[in-house]
């Protein structure tokens, strides 16, 4: 592994260099239309958004940390994976574990199995209820196709309902107008070997318009840490989908859409047994499939009143060797009203009813038969419902200044009954450059599948291995039941139209959590008796095994501090920096000798990024992003020790030329400073340690 004091590859920095300089003597028409320069600064900060208060308003006008992330800011990325567009947001931790899974949370609290964020499509809830999170594997669309993503650090439970805690991420795709005629795309290179995609809309008569799409990629694996060899983390996927927009009145609007996928995502899985050789390094193969189809109807009732329903239906089959084998039916209606019919007021209100079926049996498939399954979940199957409520008020207290908003969500499940979430924000405009909010609010995390009925199989530790001094070998086990876990959320914000070409946005955030998931560990047992080892049962005949059991339960507390800020600055016309930087600060407290599962160093205090666009011309986009990730100081401990992972540096570079109309061909390097660098681990220790590469690939866009 490269340190960050190594040089970059220089070979690479004279190729990219010798590309923008060729790039920059060619003269052609055919820029894109949709360009982030087509708007000036001010037409940014009134970006309409919906997921602060689930109603249109502007960027500038939200009483909330909201970061937007556009479509030209996607397509100038480079990123080819939803998770790896998140790294634009301020306070958002993306830390990737292997070619096919991340980590991604929202101010701390990082994991593969994060459960303090909530993530939306078209908003379709696509956490999973096993862990409360999301498998970033089988969230994806044609990037093409978003229109935007918001970005919401802090809670956003008053409207969005339970593990909205630290934040609520909505990817928002175009309507099937704005995404007419055909597109073909396709990519190739070192990490990514094939990847395309292709869309083509119409017109529904006079009254609406359709789209469809196809996408599939096929995904080289990363690098083992340990060994050097190349990982058994390869990535094939394919999916396709429709979406149609059509206006039944002229008061009324419909939307139908739905997708497909199917596919695979590899893992170096780490597996334990309780016979020799104990531990064992396989590469095993996740089975991943499923849909979706989403209707929603919005109707206006009169110029000051109006209504949503939208239901959805939702499949997903997940065949996970040494974990689970899941089938999941999710089923959702949503209804909101909304009213401004009392002056000074803007009223939402609404209710959400859910049902959630599943069926979870162990998975053997490809594994050696003594291999112990890292979780079993006891029924093997149920069905969990959850009922909600919310209403919230926007009160004018002074018009185009003084903005009080009040609300609060009330939500059943079948867990630990109702949970009440309510909030208060205040919004002072005292120009139209400058805009100071304010706000509190309690937000809920509560219990997942695996909270309730699941049995982790954590690890096994060898005779005679560090931390197992005995003859036999040592399962570290357990299960429990986890209950509600809360925050109390503190948070001011700042944002500032400083000049006609620059801008920033500084939040600062100061969270309470209480009953934080935790774990203790009990008396070590000798198997199969039962006996406890301090009995001497060693001894006995027929023993084989030690089990050290700990019990889940709520009994840590914990803080957060923490700042985070973004910069936009148009230097000129055609060159555009963004500037993000996040710091944050956290604490635990745990009672007795439990230790909670959220680590508190599994986030890096800081974070930093500087993205440059330009366009020397109006035909080529030369983009560059520079990123600092800090150090994560603790994210479990294997057989040598403490995890952690030192801070890094990395760099991506695009470079675009549009020789024509509705054509453009790209050439991307991604994490160009080091050939690899290591980002993350699953905090189950269920994989091996990963490194991820140094990437390169070329690209084509036709649109026509």
């Amino acid at each position: 592994m490269m340190h960050l004091s190594q040089r970059p590859n220089g070979t690479l920095s004279r190729l990219a260099l010798s590309i923008l300089l060729a790039l920059g003597s060619v003269s052609a028409s055919g820029a894109e239309g949709d360009s982030f320069f087509d708007l000036d600064l001010k037409e940014v900060l009134n970006l309409e958004i919906t997921s602060v208060s689930k109603k249109p308003q502007t960027v500038s006008r939200a009483a909330a940390a909201v970061f937007v992330i556009t479509s030209d800011d996607i397509r100038r990325s480079g990123a080819t994976s939803i998770p790896d567009v998140l790294r634009m947001a301020p306070g958002v931790q993306v830390g990737q574990i292997s070619n096919n899974s991340w980590a991604i949370s929202a101010r701390g609290m990082d994991g593969r199995f994060t459960n303090k964020l909530l993530v939306l499509i078209d908003g379709r809830s696509v956490y999973t209820p096993t862990f409360s999170g999301v498998y970033w594997d089988v969230q994806d669309t044609v990037l093409s196709d978003i229109e935007r993503i918001e970005v919401i650090r802090g809670p956003g439970a008053s409207l969005w309902g339970a593990n909205a805690v630290n934040g609520v991420i909505n990817i928002i795709t175009k309507s099937a107008a704005a995404t007419q005629g055909g597109m073909i795309e396709a990519a190739a290179g070192t990490t990514d070997k094939l990847a395309a995609s292709a869309r083509y809309g119409g017109k529904l008569g006079d009254v609406g318009h359709w789209r469809v799409y196809a996408k599939g990629f096929d995904r080289n694996g990363s690098t083992v840490e340990s060994t050097g060899a190349q990982g058994n983390d390869s990535w094939q996927q394919q999916r396709a989908g429709f979406r149609t927009d059509f206006a039944a009145s002229s008061r009324d609007a419909v939307t139908i859409q739905g997708d497909y996928y199917d596919g695979w995502s590899g893992e170096s899985s780490r597996l334990n047994s309780l016979t020799p050789p104990y531990n064992r390094l396989i590469g095993t193969t996740q089975k991943v499939s499923g849909g979706n189809l989403l209707g929603r109807w919005q109707r206006d009732l009169s110029a000051s009143e109006s209504f949503t329903l939208q239901g959805y239906f939702d499949h997903t089959e997940r065949d996970w060797p040494a974990h689970l084998n899941e089938v999941r039916n999710t089923y959702d209606v949503d209804f909101q009203y909304r009213t401004k019919r009392f002056t000074g007021h803007d009223l939402v209100m609404g209710a959400g009813y859910r049902v959630s079926e599943d069926s979870m049996e162990a998975s053997n498939r490809g594994v050696p038969a003594n291999t112990l399954s890292f979780v079993t979940v006891s029924p093997s199957s149920a069905r969990r419902t959850l009922y909600s409520i919310f209403i919230q008020d926007d009160i004018t207290l002074f018009p185009q200044e003084l903005v009080l908003t009040l609300g609060t969500k009330l939500e059943h499940n079948d867990y630990t009954g109702y949970e009440h979430q309510p909030n208060a924000r205040l919004l002072w405009t005292p120009s139209e450059t400058s805009t100071f909010w304010w706000s509190v609010a309690r937000a809920v995390r509560t219990p997942s599948r695996t909270d309730t009925g699941g049995f982790v199989n954590q690890a096994v530790l060898q005779p005679g291995a560090q931390g197992n001094p005995t003859p036999r070998p040592l399962l570290l086990a357990g299960g429990g039941q986890v209950g509600t876990e809360t925050v109390v959320a503190y948070e001011a914000g700042w944002k500032q139209q400083v000049l006609p070409t620059l801008s920033l946005d500084l939040a600062l955030f100061h969270n309470e959590y209480k009953d934080l998931r935790t774990a203790v560990f009990g008396p070590a047992v000798c198997q199969p008796s039962g006996l406890p080892v301090s009995a001497g049962c060693l001894f006995l005949p027929g023993q084989t095994s030690i089990l050290y059991p700990f019990g889940a339960g709520n009994r840590a507390r914990g803080y957060s501090n923490g700042m985070e800020l973004s910069v936009d600055w148009r230097a000129r016309p055609d060159l555009r920096f963004q500037l993000t930087w996040s710091e944050l600060r956290m604490g635990m407290r745990e009672e007795g000798t439990s230790f909670t599962t959220d680590r508190e160093e599994s986030a890096p205090k800081h974070q930093a990024g500087l993205r440059m666009a330009w366009n020397p011309r109006s035909n080529i986009d030369v983009d560059v992003w520079l990123r600092r990730v800090g150090a994560l100081g603790d994210l479990g401990d294997d057989a040598q020790g403490a995890v952690s992972i030192p801070a890094y540096n990395e760099a991506d570079m695009r470079v675009a030329w549009r020789p024509g109309t509705g054509v453009e061909l790209a050439l991307v390097g991604r994490n160009l400073l080091h050939k690899q660098h290591k980002e993350f681990t699953s905090e189950l220790l269920d994989v091996q340690h990963m490194l991820i590469d140094r990437s390169v690939f070329a690209q084509v866009k036709w649109k026509f």
